[in-house]
């Protein structure tokens, strides 16, 4: 079976794609439990102008609207983005992360916008398959089953949970990694329960 995923955490300067951008996007690409490929993208788009910067996004991530608009253009990262897709990608590769429909908005919304890269409106299904896996649902399947007792299920909060480390949070790559080894106790609580070897396939 096909298993190889690709892990993805943004950083974003609103919740709504048509007034706010990712400028900040780290991925882990994945196979069997090995990473293969680790990288964090910064970029801001050619017209930048057109978009809103929530002050309370900035609360969360720290970064001001000088810093994100003195990043690389856009077009630059997103060609990065493409060449690894094509390196690693083989098939369609399946997106994994924390609550990964909003990461998968503002990642449609990147490839909307640097369509003519690509000589196609979105590419995006070239690279990524249609069914996606999402911690937070796997979180709140535990909890539900009675076997994670948590009141709040964010990131930091499951993290502090398991000890995970939770210093730099709100730093994409720190959050992918972190969701990444959330995972990663929660295979190893279904190894343990079951008694028997478990392997999980996506």
């Amino acid at each position: 079976m096909y298993a190889r995923r690709f892990w993805v955490d943004t950083e974003t300067t609103g919740l709504d794609t048509k007034r706010h951008f990712a400028f900040q996007i780290s991925y882990l690409i994945e196979e069997d439990n090995v990473i293969l490929h680790r990288r964090t993208l910064e970029a801001r788009p050619e017209r930048y102008d057109l978009y809103e910067f929530s002050k309370d996004a900035e609360d969360v991530h720290g970064y001001s609207r000088d810093k994100i608009i003195s990043l690389q253009p856009e077009a630059a990262a997103f060609a990065v983005l493409l060449d690894d897709l094509k390196q690693y990608g083989g098939k369609r590769l399946t997106l994994a992360g924390y609550n990964i429909s909003f990461d998968i908005r503002f990642l449609k919304a990147l490839f909307d916008r640097n369509k003519a890269a690509t000589g196609q409106y979105s590419v995006f299904y070239k690279y990524f398959d249609y069914m996606y896996f999402d911690i937070l649902q796997f979180v709140q399947a535990y909890r539900i089953a009675g076997i994670i007792n948590l009141q709040h299920i964010d990131l930091e909060s499951i993290c502090r949970y398991f000890g995970i480390n939770t210093k730099d949070a709100h730093n994409s790559m720190t959050d992918i990694l972190n969701t990444k080894s959330v995972f990663d106790k929660m295979a190893g609580m279904i190894d343990r329960q079951s008694g028997f070897e478990f392997e999980i396939r996506l």
